[in-house]
């Protein structure tokens, strides 16, 4: 429980130092906290005007509270969506909710977070995925396509994911994830 919290703590202090644009909204969201993705072979440029490799990710719609940061990604200073189509990535702390690990199932026992490491020694910071703040379009049975930015910390960073719900391999997967520097670390 206390990992959980360090990680919803984390995730909402991490972005909200970084812009100005961060906010609650309500409605519907993908929530990509669990999800790991598949590389395009092509690159998506956020407000930032940097170009990263793209990944595209499969993430489940919900409804409700959800923060977001309006400046960040490539939201346009507002949650509303920018179509019937579409609904933004953002996040709310939830331990409980579909997942891609377990095919989106709705059964109780496939629906629970699990919060993992995945140390700087592995070399896959780089193949981490960022769906903070990014545009996704709606696609069957309630799950959204985000296309979002991998590659944006260095290849030696170690990140904590909810991707995988448990298993390590998820690491490898271009998963959604929260970089950090563990404590002691260089």
């Amino acid at each position: 429980m206390i990992k959980t919290l360090l990680f919803l703590s984390a995730m909402f202090l991490s972005t909200a130092s970084l812009s100005q644009g961060l906010t609650i909204c309500n409605g519907e969201f993908a929530l990509c906290a669990a999800s790991t993705c598949k590389p395009t072979g092509k690159t998506i440029t956020g407000n930032n005007g940097v170009a990263y490799p793209e990944v595209v990710c499969r993430c489940p719609i919900l409804n409700g509270n959800n923060i977001a940061d309006t400046a960040m990604g490539n939201m346009k200073g507002s949650c509303a969506p920018t179509d019937s189509d579409h609904v933004w990535s953002t996040f709310w702390p939830k331990m409980v909710y579909p997942q891609e690990a377990s095919n989106f199932s709705h059964k109780p026992a496939d629906m629970n977070v699990v919060i993992q490491s995945c140390p700087a020694s592995i070399q896959q910071g780089a193949r981490a995925s960022n769906c903070f703040s990014w545009n996704c379009k709606r696609g069957p049975n309630g799950i959204a396509l985000c296309n979002c930015p991998s590659g944006q910390v260095p290849a030696n960073t170690a990140f904590l994911t909810e991707a995988g719900q448990g298993d390590p391999k998820a690491c490898y997967k271009h998963p959604v994830s929260l970089p950090y520097k563990p404590e002691g670390a260089k």
